[in-house]
């Protein structure tokens, strides 16, 4: 025998082994992410300005992630995901300086016939059901129902505690004629002035031919309220949505309820929100609008260091109109060219705000 015919069946025996082991345990691990780059121009809201820019994260935020899945028995399985944002226009980690790493999901759980649970840092119950009942889904650059619930300024009445929860502990049922309930509750950091402390939040998803239903709801306490005033409260907040596909073209619709119960005043906010994607050539046109009878926030500065905070004062003139149009066309099964333009008005705000882009999105 050679010593090359040697090192072959050895090479040959020690794979038969590896692939066995890995057989046995059963275990898969896939790699995804985004990357999604636009360049275009801004005029932010109550300037009279306009900026060229080239930015990231048009049609959705751009990240990677990695998930595991380890089948212990028919009936059990090991689960973990890691998602960490970036922004490929700079090459730099986070949403935004200063963002936690995995701020997309961080989370390892045990998956039976009874449901799912996890812990760690998972998905705020109001961003997925917020996400699939807009067309413009979860696009903080140019969806009207993302920009009214988390991307509009801490000024004008938003959903607190993130699109991701850190610190909490989710179930999830196991779905049943199309019915699917997740529940998690979000522990405090005992003496931290953090937004998001003591969270607890659910969903309901039902989904039947072309018809996506949902409601979901959450009750945050937090330490720092809008404007850093240092008033402490608690925001309860709701949201009814639904999507209907008919084929050739896609409707949706939200309501969505925001109560904040501050120290020292109370003000809530009611958006409605309204979209239609229709078939066009080898895309899509997009539009949305959305509308917030909300109150706008002022107070909460600091005329000198180490003064005390002005007292939270509430503006009833701050009605809130927000729309887009777009169009979407996909690059064979893994990509997305688009074309935004957004406006953003609030009543008692001389300038209203614009966003117009166009981009490529990579989805792996």
């Amino acid at each position: 025998m050679t010593t090359t015919n040697t090192l072959v069946r050895y090479s040959g025996a020690a794979t038969l082994v590896l692939a066995a082991s890995m057989a046995k345990a059963d275990t898969e691990v896939e790699m995804h992410g985004i990357i999604d780059v636009y360049g275009g121009a801004h005029n932010p809201l109550g300037e009279d300005r306009w900026t060229g820019k080239l930015s990231a994260g048009g049609k959705d935020t751009s990240y990677w992630g990695i998930s595991a899945r380890h089948q212990v028995n028919d009936g059990l399985a090991v689960v973990g995901d890691i998602e960490a944002f970036f922004r490929p226009d700079s090459a730099e980690q986070g949403r935004f300086d200063g963002d936690v790493f995995f701020a997309r999901n961080a989370n390892v759980g045990v998956e039976t016939e009874y449901g799912t649970v996890r812990g760690g840092r998972v998905t705020a119950p109001l961003f997925l059901p917020m996400v699939f009942t807009n067309p413009f889904g979860g696009s903080f650059e140019f969806s009207p129902a993302n920009y009214h619930t988390y991307a509009g300024g801490p000024q004008y009445a938003h959903l607190v505690g993130d699109s991701g929860w850190s610190d909490t502990v989710q179930y999830t049922a196991p779905s049943v004629n199309g019915m699917t309930f997740t529940v998690m509750y979000g522990f405090g950091d005992e003496g931290s002035d953090s937004r998001g402390d003591d969270r607890i939040g659910a969903n309901l998803v039902y989904r039947a031919g072309g018809f996506t239903g949902t409601a979901a709801a959450h009750a945050v306490d937090y330490g720092l309220d809008f404007n850093a005033s240092g008033e402490e409260g608690t925001q309860y907040a709701a949201l009814l949505g639904g999507m209907y596909d008919f084929g050739t073209f896609q409707l949706y619709g939200q309501f969505q309820h925001i109560d904040n119960d501050l120290d020292a005043d109370d003000f809530s906010m009611n958006t409605v929100t309204a979209g239609v994607s229709v078939d066009a050539g080898p895309g899509q046109i997009l539009a949305s609008y959305a509308f917030s009878d909300g109150s706008r926030v002022d107070g909460g500065d600091f005329s000198d260091a180490g003064d005390p905070p002005d007292p939270i004062a509430v503006n009833d003139g701050g009605d809130r109109n927000t729309w887009a149009v777009g169009y979407e066309l996909p690059v064979g099964e893994m990509a997305t060219a688009y074309a935004t333009y957004f406006m953003d008005d609030i009543d008692d705000i001389d300038d209203e705000g614009h966003n117009v882009g166009a981009g490529m999105q990579l989805r792996f």
